[in-house]
């Protein structure tokens, strides 16, 4: 019996050390969520200061708390959305006349708000979703950079895309920014104006652009597949090395707009306006035209094409064009 309570006296004091040590890292979660509130909510009131500077640090104190604390990224997104629609707020009496050619520049700490959303942690969103929607994002500039380091390195490097994915750009005013390796599949742009804007590498795959002006961009090696351009207004564009497959360019004004190397497979040319622009016979082909379809008068009367837009119209691959 002796022999057994050096064992049973260690058992003890390894339960009461496991005891200690859940009670220790107890008090500690709860210190680190107080300390976590503290940094939020000073953060936060760091937003609403006169100051630039101080609303910098605002920023990027909520980017610090989204890399120290999964949970709370949700309510930073929410946060920092807000933050873009407040400062970025189109004017009640609408914009003061500009002269042309003049497009002015998003606010600087509204660039680094949608920045620091954009290079967020992945997989931590929740319910949340970045809504810009509605905001005067005009002369808005993102681009992911590569590093002076690796530049150095000799080795080629492929920017990683800023991930502004699923975003709500819902009638946000875009005309004349510049996105660079930006990534917005699946984003609702409905009735976003992106007139002037230069987006290269960029991904709109799926995206809903119903009703967008993308009048006069350029739009180069970006991927569109599946995207919805209802009524879109592309009119001017340059649209160079799109994958433009499979998307529903219904009633669209593409009136003007060059094509090179733009890839239209499947795509829905019901109702579209294609006068004037460079589109080639294989184009037209590779998609889905339909007799209200409006083409260049020589591609209008070229066999192959006529023989498509009845093959298309006679097994029935298409819908007809809406109409208001």
């Amino acid at each position: 019996m002796a022999a057994t309570l050096p064992g049973l006296a260690a058992l003890v004091a390894l339960v009461f050390t496991w005891i200690s040590v859940g009670q220790t890292n107890k008090e500690l979660r709860i210190a680190e969520g107080g300390q976590i509130t503290t940094r939020f909510n000073a953060a936060v009131s760091h937003l609403g200061s006169t100051s630039q500077d101080v609303r910098f640090g605002g920023i990027y104190a909520l980017e610090r708390l989204m890399q120290d604390s999964a949970r709370d990224q949700p309510r930073v997104i929410s946060v920092l959305s807000a933050f873009v629609r407040t400062r970025a707020q189109v004017p009640a009496g609408g914009f003061v006349k500009q002269a042309p050619g003049a497009t002015p520049r998003a606010a600087p700490d509204v660039t680094a708000a949608i920045s620091v959303l954009g290079d967020r942690p992945v997989g931590h969103d929740g319910t949340a979703q970045l809504d810009f929607s509605g905001a005067d994002l005009r002369g808005l500039t993102l681009s992911t950079q590569v590093s002076a380091t690796q530049l150095s390195s000799g080795k080629t490097y492929q920017p990683s895309r800023m991930d502004l994915s699923h975003a709500n750009l819902e009638g946000a005013d875009l005309r004349g920014a510049e996105l660079s390796y930006v990534t917005l599949d699946g984003a609702w742009l409905r009735g976003a104006n992106l007139a002037d804007a230069r987006l290269h590498v960029v991904g709109l795959q799926g995206a809903a652009l119903d009703e967008a002006d993308f009048s006069n961009a350029t739009i180069a090696r970006s991927g569109m597949y599946n995207a919805s351009l209802k009524k879109a207004d592309l009119s001017g564009s340059l649209l160079s090395s799109i994958a433009l497959g499979a998307a529903d360019l219904d009633s669209a004004d593409l009136s003007g707009t060059r094509l090179p190397d733009t890839d239209l497979h499947d795509s829905n040319l019901a109702g579209v306006n294609l006068e004037g622009s460079d589109i080639t016979v294989d184009q037209v082909v590779s998609a889905l035209p339909h007799p209200s379809t409006r083409l260049p008068e020589h591609l209008a009367r070229d066999p192959l094409v006529r023989e498509r837009i009845a093959e298309v119209e006679e097994h029935q691959l298409m819908p007809t064009p809406t109409t208001d």
